[in-house]
């Protein structure tokens, strides 16, 4: 039992698993740093697709919307829309085709396709090289890939404790020494503390995000979750991709919809996403408020009412928790503050690996010198 807590037993696991999955936590960490960032980026690059002019003082509606996509030959099924109170604009229209999922930007006046959002690709690609380790995106999806990013999930946490671990005797014979860094010292000396120090700096940050982001490597972690958290798991429901778009006749719902929820809901808001696929007879519209809380209010347009309205601040600390996994492992739960500390401690991940190998070099270069000698 007492082998478990040994400093040799430790660096042996920290040193092997740090080698054999070194590259692909690498790649992980530096894909998750890049797109902490992809909403800003891309609002950025593509200003003239995310904001229109006002040519008429008239919106069209959904439904026009839906007519005119159909019109210029877009090849797709609606999957959702969002639209934002900000009548400078544009509605993003999400899609599933035989292509995959596509997301188009439409003028809101006049129902103009925009320019496709610059940068889409590149994210795309850092997003399919994060959660599935291939460069194909949706339709190359690798359960393979999958894996090898849950186990390097795993890997980052053991790493992380086993690290502190090894250097809590420092800390604790001289906690401010030990987390000093001396950028005066030669560069081995420096790249050994600053593995170590900002390691732990960053430790509960590496923690949750790689906590939470193993809610979606494995089943049955993702229920356990759930159970832990007692809120019921929903069931996902799986839109079949159509070679063709739905008729217009078959979402003119979608004005119908849209205007019980503007009427009924009390409240200011900020965007708002209409879920094209009805559960149970009703559409669930989820939206932000000017708190930037994010609600979800189910609409049954037989009764012409909302008759749900889950609202952040009624929700148990459970439904809280499960609704805030992306935010908490994405940093966006604690603001523009979190986001830059989980940016950064997602993209040390790089340093950690590198300065791991560097080390690694070192301590067998010294062996064969002292082999050699002797």
């Amino acid at each position: 039992m007492l082998r478990i807590f040994k400093k040799s037993w430790w660096f042996n696991i920290h040193m092997i698993l740090g080698l054999l999955l070194g590259i692909t936590i690498m790649i992980v960490g530096v894909t998750g740093a890049l797109l902490s960032y992809r909403p800003e980026i891309m609002a950025l690059i593509n200003s003239k697709s995310l904001h229109v002019s006002k040519s008429t003082d008239t919106l069209l509606s959904l439904a026009e919307l839906v007519e005119k996509i159909s019109k210029q030959g877009a090849n797709v099924s609606i999957s959702s829309l969002t639209i934002y109170t900000d009548e400078t604009r544009s509605v993003s229209v999400n899609t599933i085709s035989e292509q995959g999922r596509i997301s188009y930007l439409i003028d809101p006046y006049t129902g103009e396709i925009l320019p496709e959002m610059k940068g889409g690709e590149f994210f795309n690609i850092m997003l399919s090289l994060h959660r599935w380790m291939t460069f194909k995106g949706f339709q190359g999806m690798s359960q393979t890939g999958k894996q090898i990013v849950a186990i390097s999930t795993v890997a980052i946490i053991i790493l992380s404790i086993s690290g502190l671990w090894l250097y809590l005797p420092s800390i604790r014979r001289n906690f401010l020494k030990s987390m000093a860094i001396n950028f005066k010292r030669g560069w081995f000396a420096l790249l050994y503390k600053l593995h170590i120090v900002i390691g732990v700096y960053t430790l509960i940050f590496v923690l949750i995000m790689c906590l939470t982001g193993l809610y979606w490597s494995y089943g049955w972690y993702r229920t356990m979750l759930y159970k832990i958290s007692g809120v019921e798991q929903p069931v996902r429901m799986h839109m079949q991709r159509q070679s063709k778009i739905e008729s217009v006749n078959d979402l003119s719902y979608l004005d119908t919809v849209y205007t019980v929820f503007k009427d009924n809901i009390g409240e200011d808001y900020t965007s708002s996403t209409l879920n094209t696929l009805a559960q149970n007879g009703t559409y669930s519209i989820s939206y932000q408020n000017i708190k930037g809380d994010t609600n979800r209010v189910q609409v049954d347009i037989e009764k012409n009412e909302i008759v749900s309205n889950s609202k952040s601040a009624n929700r148990t600390l459970g439904e809280k928790f499960m609704s805030n996994i992306y935010p908490l492992h994405s940093g966006y739960f604690f603001g523009e503050t979190g986001k830059f500390l989980w940016c950064i401690s997602s993209a040390a991940m790089a340093l950690f690996i590198i300065s791991g190998f560097v080390m690694f070099y070192k301590r067998i270069k010294a062996r064969y010198r002292f082999g050699k000698r002797s």
